[in-house]
């Protein structure tokens, strides 16, 4: 089929998959599929200017594995591309990460195309996956109950990763082979029944053309076109969701506001937890419709400080008006434990003192009273949480910025008297996780402030008062607080 290579660059600037110059890694087995994808590649390279490698896996698994090592090195010399050949035993990998394997080689696969990509430097990989297998894996996630994602099937291009063949019938390869005299590989293990795509292929799709819909494979890619699509447009939405809802996010962690999550139907909240355990770096893999269901009812349910586990360790973690999600088994802030060092630092003032292990930097700022104008530019000192002012002759100095310690008590405004410290952060519903990190300034023995929080009645700023000490905490941008 002499318009193949036509045919593949009309789909290559659909989807935008390549632009001219690149270096383009050729993912080749040695069957119809890479061998075509290769030679198609090549001729487009004529017009459109592309540096293309060829990279083949031995999977140890056959004993032809050699020759089709051998076959594919011809086979690139003849086209003058470079080649590069690796060796995995997938048996072997797949006995010490307990999965089959067919996972296993493909894990082994990505992972060795992706090597090969960054060791001569390139943009791209392009595999051989065509229509056929589009229909495969798209009928093999609807036996699996997959959602939207899953139905839309193997995107043109995900990450590094294209594929130039997707609309490309496996009829049409064979053609292309033939008119070009190109020969190929036949991996023997493909014509078997032991893998579950093999008999989705050999039994299931032929019944299914028989019985049902002799254009089931045009119905399925039709499907996953529109799943796509669909798909694509759900994640643009939910994105915009997520920014309002999201609280913070930072290495190994994403924190969303509870009441605004649990308000939103439960397709949104669906897919804002996939989205929120991805924007804390953790993996989706093996996680499925089931966990999901049961984040939802753990959210809804759950008294706060509950934890719920999910696959590849992610925790799911309930706080009073906020849940957390937390990857890895790790505490969000592992680099330091404040309260443990026992944490105390002196803060300049007048000037600036930063606080890298609580992630702030604090402002210092001394103020006649006689060079404000009225009450109103005194009371708009008073109006954030993360800014307050004292009777500067009345403090003692020097102030200190620490983390909580047994027994602390703090003094509020309205109460004769002290009111223990972590009685006050239950009543602020502070997550137990995050107490240990809210900064504390000190005068003397005092607290006077907890930050972001709560000002102690120190040193309040009266119609006598001469001296004005305004301070400030600001985050860092190491803390990575969401920016609407």
């Amino acid at each position: 089929m002499s318009d193949l290579p036509e045919k593949v660059k009309n789909f290559i600037r659909k989807y935008e998959l390549l632009e001219p110059g690149m270096r383009v890694v050729v993912g080749v087995s040695g069957g119809a599929d890479s061998v075509a994808l290769l030679s198609v590649l090549n001729e487009i390279s004529r017009s459109f200017p592309l540096e293309l490698h060829v990279a083949h896996l031995n999977h140890l698994l056959r004993q032809e594995a050699g020759e089709d090592a051998a076959f594919v090195r011809r086979f690139a010399r003849e086209l003058g591309i470079p080649v590069t050949v690796g060796y995995a035993r997938v048996s072997r990998l797949a006995a010490v990460k307990k999965m089959g394997i067919e996972d296993a080689g493909r894990w082994a696969r990505y992972r060795f195309l992706h090597h090969v990509a960054e060791r001569v430097n390139a943009q791209r990989i392009a595999v051989g996956h065509h229509a056929g297998d589009q229909v495969e894996t798209v009928l093999l996630n609807i036996l699996r109950g997959a959602g939207p994602k899953g139905l839309s099937g193997m995107p043109p291009r995900r990450g590094m990763v294209i594929r130039p063949f997707l609309d490309v019938t496996r009829k049409e390869i064979e053609e292309y082979c033939g008119a070009r005299l190109l020969t190929w590989r036949t991996d023997a293990s493909n014509l078997t029944t032991d893998y579950r795509r093999n008999r989705l292929r050999r039994e299931l799709l032929p019944y299914l053309r028989e019985k049902f819909n002799p254009g089931v494979d045009r119905a399925i890619l039709q499907l996953a076109e529109i799943m796509g699509a669909e798909d694509a447009f759900l994640e643009e939405l939910t994105g915009r969701i997520l920014r309002r809802v999201l609280w913070k996010r930072g290495k190994g962690e994403a924190v969303l506001n509870l009441e605004d999550f649990l308000s939103l139907p439960p397709a949104v909240c669906r897919r804002l937890l996939r989205r929120a355990i991805r924007e804390a770096g953790g993996s989706l893999k093996d996680l499925g419709y089931r966990h999901i269901i049961n984040c939802l009812e753990f959210l809804r349910k759950n008294l706060p400080g509950g934890e719920l586990q999910l696959p590849h360790g992610v925790r799911l973690k309930k706080g009073y008006d906020n849940f957390r999600v937390i990857v890895n088994g790790r505490h969000p802030h592992p680099a330091e434990d404040p309260t443990k060092s026992g944490l105390q630092v002196v803060l300049q003032v007048p000037g600036e003192t930063p606080v890298p292990a609580l992630g702030f930097l604090f402002q210092a700022e001394v103020r006649q009273r006689e060079n404000l104008k009225g009450d109103g530019d005194i009371r708009c000192l008073f109006s954030e949480n993360y800014q307050v002012c004292f009777d500067y002759d009345k403090m003692k100095l020097p102030l200190t910025v620490r983390t909580r310690r047994a027994g602390d008590r703090i003094r509020p405004f309205g109460l004769n008297g002290t009111k223990k410290l972590k009685k006050l952060f239950g009543e602020l519903r502070i997550p137990p996780e995050e107490r240990d990190r809210v900064p504390l300034v000190t005068s003397g023995e005092e607290i006077c402030w907890v930050v972001g929080y709560r000002r102690g009645c120190a040193a309040p700023v009266l119609p006598e008062t001469r001296r004005i000490l305004i301070l400030r905490a600001r985050k860092l941008p190491g803390e990575n607080k969401l920016e609407n």
